[in-house]
């Protein structure tokens, strides 16, 4: 099976979460949605259940709870409410009820979690969101290293649209590119907040 860009940004999303706290899959979806680096609808109901599948092949991903209810009926009290309650609880035992998979994350899971955000290899812009929502999983000198790359790639791509042919466009097509290069120097002074922060985490960790 192909493993493409999107597995990557679900896997690091998923393991995250995990890492956080246990979820089963409707409140991990609900969570999906929420993280800067999942608002595309990439992670939808359709991806979201092969992910989890493959992460526990993989051993990452564990089920920590089958089912939230028991198929025993309470005892009849004499009461009418008590009698109301067996029949409601005979009911759903005769239906079946819904049981509840609740995922949580292995030790294994948890080193493929740093694996991954430590990855020097250049990744999309989403990608790089997650990696930010879950760098505090990162030591300090991970995580500075983490900024400077991407920090790097910026200055690139800053140098690249330098280069490129003269901007003899239409109005609409200018503005669009003058939009994208606002957004890469907004970016850049980002990195650079976020890399002086890092640095003094390091001072103050190297004199403690």
């Amino acid at each position: 099976m192909r493993y493409t860009p999107s597995d990557t940004m679900i896997d690091l999303a998923i393991l995250g979460l995990l890492k956080e706290q246990e979820l089963h899959g409707y409140e991990l979806r609900k969570r999906l949605g929420d993280l800067p680096g999942a608002r595309s609808g990439v992670v939808s109901f359709g991806s979201l259940y092969p992910a989890l599948a493959r992460l526990e092949r993989s051993g990452w991903v564990k089920a920590v709870e089958a089912n939230t209810r028991t198929d025993k009926a309470p005892p009849s009290s004499g009461s009418l409410a008590g009698e109301l309650a067996a029949f409601r609880a005979r009911h759903l035992s005769s239906t079946g009820g819904r049981s509840k998979k609740v995922y949580g994350i292995s030790p294994q899971g948890e080193a493929q979690l740093v694996e991954m955000l430590a990855d020097p290899q250049p990744v999309d812009d989403r990608t790089f969101a997650l990696k930010v929502a879950f760098c505090r999983y990162l030591p300090t000198e991970q995580r500075l290293e983490l900024f400077e790359r991407r920090r790097a790639e910026v200055v690139a791509r800053i140098a690249e649209r330098r280069r490129g042919p003269d901007r003899t466009l239409d109005r609409y097509v200018r503005t669009l590119r003058e939009r994208d290069d606002a957004t890469l120097t907004q970016d850049l002074a980002w990195l650079d907040r976020l890399i002086a922060l890092e640095q003094g985490i390091a001072m103050e960790e190297a004199t403690s």
